[in-house]
């Protein structure tokens, strides 16, 4: 490398830190919800696949990550095309998703049931009707801010943990896309209160549950791998009685979306709480990775996601996105 010379992605980091210095990402937000709310949707999808070609092409270190956790998904076996092709993919979706996001503020009721088939209500309707709350769990699979909306749209109560973005400012424009939908956030930082408050009153908690954590996580079984996840979900669960109910959004070939909402998963209750917390969170993952084996292309790992990988499979030696932005 050249004397002075930055690689690649380290000129991506000091772009996304410039950005937020000078408050780039909320006027560019703002001026790209804008055009979202008035193109039509075909305009937006075609604006942002050439931006997602380019981030896909020049930050390397993100193509990298998403291939290696495409590759522990589609075996070691899989040819080289197929993986770029679902890499590529997946980097394109999740632009797709942000065009559906910037679209939310110009969405009536109406304008989202259009756009959704869904199925598996009585499942939640079954969960909610014993009184102690849901828990749905929701993945980084197809358009999971839709799927908030759909449930709370329907008028469920929904409440949503949300993590806080940089500046303040955007963070408080992306929230209210959120809060317009009628969902009820929580705080990252407020969490511990907030979701004991949400699931005494009977209502649903919507988390994420497959973003990969640290040391504080619980390590499961993922396609033949370890990853380690957060047990939130089944701590909860196992403190208040709520229901674990899974569900997705995903996107159909004519940009529609198909919804599920699983049967709920029964809580496992013995005299040893680091068992039962496994075991849910486990049968969590494991019907994460029944959709996943469906949609590959349609699930967002823009982190690395295993700290053991499956067997056969090589990762490259690039170090983790995980604190570079990802998801």
């Amino acid at each position: 490398m050249a004397r002075g010379k930055l690689p690649r992605d380290e000129w991506w980091r000091k772009a996304v830190y410039l950005s937020h210095r000078l408050q780039l990402s909320y006027f560019l937000i703002r001026v790209l919800g804008f055009f979202a709310c008035v193109l039509p949707v075909r305009v937006s999808y075609a604006i942002v696949t050439g931006i997602a070609f380019a981030v896909y092409a020049g930050w390397h270190e993100l193509r990298k990550s998403v291939t290696d956790n495409m590759r522990c998904v589609l075996g070691c076996d899989v040819d080289k095309k197929t993986l770029r092709q679902i890499t590529w993919r997946s980097v394109l979706g999740y632009f797709k998703y942000l065009v559906e996001f910037l679209r939310f503020a110009g969405m009536s009721r109406e304008d989202v049931q259009a756009l959704i088939d869904s199925s598996g209500w009585e499942h939640l309707d079954r969960a909610l009707a014993e009184g102690k709350g849901v828990i749905f769990c929701s993945f980084h699979l197809g358009n999971w801010d839709l799927g908030g909306a759909m449930v709370a749209l329907r008028g469920y109560p929904m409440n949503v943990v949300v993590e806080s973005f940089e500046p303040e400012r955007l963070n408080r424009l992306i929230q209210h896309y959120r809060v317009e939908k009628g969902m009820k956030l929580i705080p990252l930082e407020q969490a511990s209160r907030g979701v004991l408050r949400a699931l005494r009153k009977g209502e649903i908690l919507a988390l994420l549950v497959d973003r990969p954590v640290g040391e504080e996580g619980i390590a499961v079984n993922f396609f033949g791998g370890t990853i380690k996840v957060p047990a939130g979900a089944a701590t909860l669960a196992r403190k208040t009685g709520a229901r674990l109910v899974p569900g997705y959004l995903v996107r159909r070939p004519d940009n529609r979306f198909q919804g599920l909402i699983a049967p709920p998963i029964e809580p496992e209750i013995t005299d040893d709480v680091e068992h039962d917390v496994y075991v849910m969170t486990q049968r969590l993952i494991d019907t994460l990775e029944g959709w996943i084996k469906q949609y590959p292309d349609q699930w967002y790992p823009f982190r690395r996601m295993w700290v053991e990988w499956p067997a056969g499979v090589q990762a490259s030696r690039r170090p983790s996105i995980a604190h570079a932005g990802g998801w």
